[in-house]
C-alpha cells in the first residue's frame, strides 16, 4: 500500500469516526499504523526543510561581512548544532577581519619592493603589482583580477605559481620572455602568492662578454708567446754559427716582445677602466694633451706621408684623470694616422660647447664598412684583422677609449664612409657629473 492509498483509508476512517461510527479491530489497527507513518513522514519533511533553511543561512555567510544572527531552537541536538555553528561563524569573522587588516599591508609591501613584484590571491588572480613589474612586463594599469598567464604572459611562471601553492619552499624558475632573461621566485604569503622577478638580461650578457673575452685574450696572447718561443729556440741553434741570422732573429724577438708588452698593457688599462668607484679627478688641460700627442706622432705621420692639422684654443681645461685623457687622445689620433693613406690628412679639433669640450678626429683613410660601425668598440674586434696585426694593433684600443670616455661621463660616436675616411667625436663634461 502506497502513501496515497494510506491517506485515502485514513481519511475514510476519520469521516466514519466523525459520524459516530465505531471502527472494527481489523480496520482500527491499520489506520493507527497509517497515522503513525504519515506523522513520521511529515516530521521528516519538516526536518529537511529546516536543514535546508539552515544550510542556506550558513552559505550566505560567504557573501557578507555582516551575517544575520543564527538562532536554532528545538531539541537539545539542534541547540548543540546551533552553538557549534555560531562558534564557527565567530572564527570565520575573526579570520576575515585579520586578512582584511593584512591585505593592505601586503599590497604596500609589493609597492615598496624595488624589484618587479606581483601578488596573486588564493584563486591565482592578480591582487597587486608594482610599477617595476608593470614596466618590465608591459602590464596595463587597469588589467583587473587577471590570471597569472594573462598577467605575465609566461607559461613557465604560471607553472611555478601552481607548484609553489603545493610547496612550503619558494620556487625559482628562469624563463626567456620578450627577449629578456628573467628569474621568477614564487613564495606563499598566507593564502596569497608573491612573485618577485629579476631581470638577468644584462648579467647574462656580461657573462657572455667575459667568456668571449677570455677566449679572445687567450688567442691574442698565444700568437706572440708562440713566436717568442720559436725565435728563442732558433737563437739557441744559430747564435754561434750564424751571427747574421742571429741579429735578424733578435730583432724579430724584440718586435714580438714589444707586441706582447703592448697587449698586456692594454689589458691592464681596460681592467683599470672597468673598475667601479669614484674618480680621482684633477684639472687637466685637454688642449695640451692633444698637442703633446700630435707632437709625438709627427715623425710617424711624416714617414707615412700623412699631414697632421690641429684647431684648438690655447687652453681647454676639464676635470678628469690625466692618464685616461691621454689614452683617449693617443688611441684616436694614432689610429687616424695608422689607417690613413699616403698623402692623406688628419684634422684634430677641440671646441667648447654648452659646458663640454668636443674633440673631433677626422681622417681621409680607408673608412669603416657600415656593418662594422656598431661593433668597432667591442674588445678584440678588428675591421681588417690582417692589417691590424701587421701594424701592431691589439684590437683593444677603441674599447679602451669608450670605457675611458664613459667613465668621465662623456660620449663617443663615429661617422664613416668606406674609402673616404672617418670622424670620431668625443664629448667630455668640463665639470664632474653630479
Amino acid at each position: 500500500m502506497n502513501l496515497p492509498q494510506a491517506l485515502a483509508i485514513t481519511l475514510a476512517a476519520v469521516v466514519a469516526l466523525a459520524a459516530g461510527a465505531v471502527l472494527p479491530p481489523l480496520v482500527a489497527v491499520p489506520v493507527t499504523a497509517v497515522v503513525v507513518a504519515v506523522a513520521s513522514t511529515a516530521a521528516e519533511l519538516a526536518e529537511r526543510r529546516r536543514v535546508r533553511r539552515l544550510a542556506q543561512q550558513v552559505n550566505s555567510w560567504l557573501a557578507t561581512t555582516d551575517p544575520e544572527p543564527l538562532v536554532v531552537t528545538g531539541s537539545a541536538p539542534w541547540r548543540d548544532l546551533g552553538a557549534a555553528l555560531r562558534t564557527l561563524l565567530g572564527s570565520y569573522l575573526r579570520r576575515g577581519a585579520r586578512l582584511d587588516r593584512e591585505r593592505p599591508w601586503r599590497r604596500e609591501l609589493v609597492d615598496s619592493l624595488v624589484q618587479p613584484a606581483l601578488l596573486f590571491d588564493r584563486d591565482a588572480r592578480l591582487l597587486a603589482t608594482n610599477d617595476a613589474a608593470r614596466s618590465l612586463l608591459a602590464i596595463p594599469i587597469d588589467i583587473g583580477p587577471a590570471t597569472v598567464l594573462q598577467t605575465v604572459g609566461s607559461p613557465g611562471i604560471a607553472d611555478a605559481v601552481r607548484a609553489a601553492r603545493g610547496s612550503d619552499e619558494p620556487v625559482s624558475i628562469d624563463v626567456e620572455h620578450t627577449g629578456r632573461e628573467l628569474r621568477a621566485t614564487v613564495s606563499q604569503v598566507g593564502e596569497e602568492t608573491l612573485v618577485v622577478i629579476t631581470d638577468r638580461t644584462r648579467e647574462r650578457r656580461v657573462e657572455e662578454l667575459r667568456r668571449n673575452f677570455v677566449v679572445n685574450a687567450s688567442h691574442e696572447l698565444k700568437t706572440p708567446v708562440t713566436s717568442i718561443q720559436t725565435l728563442s729556440e732558433a737563437l739557441a741553434v744559430t747564435v754561434r754559427d750564424d751571427p747574421e741570422r742571429t741579429a735578424r732573429l733578435v730583432s724579430r724577438l724584440g718586435v714580438e716582445a714589444e707586441r706582447l708588452a703592448r697587449l698586456l698593457h692594454d689589458l691592464l688599462d681596460l681592467r683599470r677602466l672597468e673598475e667601479r668607484g669614484p674618480l680621482e679627478r684633477s684639472p687637466v688641460d685637454l688642449a695640451e694633451v692633444v698637442r703633446a700627442t700630435i707632437a709625438e706622432l709627427v715623425p710617424k705621420a711624416e714617414g707615412m706621408g700623412v699631414s697632421l692639422e690641429l684647431d684648438a684654443p690655447d687652453h681647454a681645461v676639464v676635470a678628469g684623470v690625466p692618464g685616461d685623457l691621454d689614452v683617449i687622445a693617443k688611441n684616436l689620433i694614432s689610429n687616424a694616422v695608422q689607417y690613413n693613406r699616403a698623402g692623406g690628412q688628419v684634422r684634430v679639433s677641440l671646441t667648447p660647447r654648452d659646458g663640454r669640450q668636443v674633440l673631433e678626429v677626422t681622417d681621409t683613410g680607408i673608412g669603416i664598412p657600415r656593418q662594422d660601425l656598431q661593433r668597432i668598440f667591442e674588445r678584440f674586434y678588428r675591421v681588417d684583422t690582417a692589417r691590424s696585426r701587421e701594424t701592431g694593433g691589439t684590437g683593444l684600443g677603441l674599447s679602451i677609449v669608450r670605457h675611458a670616455v664613459e667613465r668621465h661621463g662623456g660620449s663617443i660616436r663615429v661617422d664613416s664612409l668606406l674609402g673616404e675616411g672617418s670622424t670620431f667625436t668625443v664629448t667630455l663634461p668640463v665639470e664632474p657629473p653630479q
